[in-house]
């Protein structure tokens, strides 16, 4: 590496695994620290135990929602016992070896993935000195030896400097404005107009905050089914007759005394429950309800055992389902057959043989029941179900004057908040 380069793209994670063996001190300036940049000075630790690794962070929850690292990466750290410093709303970044250090230029990751193009400027030795004891006073003693030397190097910085420009610099990527490319933005941002920052930041705060969710449980309403039962089917053209058996083809007799349905009853009232402690239902949106971030994982938890009861209730309620849908028709057969005794068809009337009519009472009241159509039960079983699906809010909602009325009347946002977004969402339109 040329240590002279003022100006670098650097990947940090890389600059540290190339660095570390030949420092005995690394400082790391950043808003957050990402899982992948703890690995790397996690391996540095290790494969070099006597290196002192010094990190300082803005301990905040903004940093990780805006992209700039994660906790898993921040745990991983104090796990490995590298040392931690938080300066809260810090926006200087750099790192620092024992050879050389580079203010750094992070960007969040919700953006871009890498960085695309010069980071880094490098550091000068006063400036290297000054970092240290503004960030990490509490490490060192003032050593007016060690100014001394600190003093001669940033004599030997800038004299480099100095005669860089007497010869030929590294040449920038600045060039002349564009005006054809500003036109082409303009064009494509006013097709699609960004939000304003202030809105945007606003919207980020509240999707961290509260979702959108729709909570399905679909199939429960088995025990009111009803078998179709074709008009032709019946031989004889009586009120009485189709009044007695639309009485009989519900096709879960006594279901309700069945204790293995009642376990499904008792699922059915604690997804009620589940919905009245975690979400919040919104009018102007049907189906859709609000939950707190905070209490999603709970929910989860409660939502994930009823999923289970109901892959267990599935397999049960296969056999009572069957057992209902044979009941119904040997109750159906039954009604017919009495039925057709009282009120013999005038095709039974002239037939003399008690025998003979009884068998043809079976056989009519067979060709009916056969003409009978039952749902499949599992296909019934395999409507049952409990899904859930979440969604962030988005400015399109908060354009939506209903749902903010509705925010407001339940106490989902404050007041003082709501107002805000619409001074910012009328400024937004005027200018739109």
């Amino acid at each position: 590496m040329n240590q002279f380069e003022q100006f670098k793209k650097i990947d940090l994670t890389q600059f540290i695994a190339e660095n570390f063996m030949a420092t005995e001190h690394l400082f790391l300036s950043m808003p957050s620290i990402d899982t992948e940049l703890a690995d790397v000075l996690v391996l540095a630790k290790q494969q070099n135990p006597d290196i002192k690794i010094y990190v300082v962070i803005d301990n905040s929850e903004e940093s990780i929602r805006n992209g700039f690292g994660d906790i898993d990466g921040i745990d991983k750290l104090l796990e490995n016992g590298i040392q931690i410093f938080q300066s809260d709303d810090n926006l200087i970044s750099f790192v620092i070896t024992d050879i050389v250090g580079y203010f750094l230029f992070p960007h969040s990751r919700i953006f871009i993935e890498k960085s695309r193009g010069t980071n880094a400027f490098k550091i000068d030795p006063v400036s290297i000195k000054l970092l240290k004891q503004y960030f990490f006073a509490t490490l060192f003693d003032k050593d007016k030896l060690e100014d001394n030397v600190i003093l001669e190097d940033a004599s030997n910085h800038f004299k480099e400097i100095l005669e860089g420009f007497n010869n030929k610099l590294p040449l920038s990527n600045v060039i002349r404005f564009d005006d054809q490319k500003h036109e082409s933005n303009k064009q494509k941002l006013k097709i699609n107009p960004p939000n304003p920052p202030d809105l945007q930041r606003q919207i980020n705060t509240y999707s961290a905050k509260i979702q959108f969710v729709e909570l399905k449980f679909s199939g429960g309403n088995i025990q009111n089914k009803i078998i179709q039962l074709p008009p032709k089917a019946i031989p004889i053209n009586s009120d009485e007759l189709k009044s007695l058996l639309q009485t009989r083809i519900k096709i879960f007799q006594n279901f309700d005394e069945n204790n293995e349905y009642q376990k499904f009853i008792k699922l059915k009232e604690n997804v009620d429950d589940l919905r009245k402690r975690y979400l919040t239902p919104i009018k102007c949106r049907p189906g859709k309800s609000i939950i707190k971030i905070e209490q999603k994982e709970e929910f989860f938890k409660e939502l994930n055992k009823l999923k289970k009861e109901t892959e267990t209730l599935n397999s049960s309620l296969l056999t009572i389902l069957e057992e209902g849908r044979l009941n119904t028709l040997d109750l159906l057969k039954k009604e017919l057959k009495e039925f057709l005794i009282k009120n013999e068809p005038d095709e039974l009337k002239s037939i003399s043989n008690t025998e003979i009519k009884e068998r043809r009472i079976e056989e009519i009241s067979n060709k009916i029941v056969a003409s009978v159509k039952f749902p499949q039960v599992d296909k019934l079983i395999m409507n049952i179900n409990l899904t859930e699906f979440f969604y962030d809010l988005t400015w399109y909602d908060f354009k939506d004057e209903n749902l903010l009325k509705e925010f407001r009347e339940k106490e989902i946002m404050t007041n003082d908040d709501i107002d805000q977004i619409v001074r910012m969402k009328k400024v937004y339109e005027t200018r739109h």
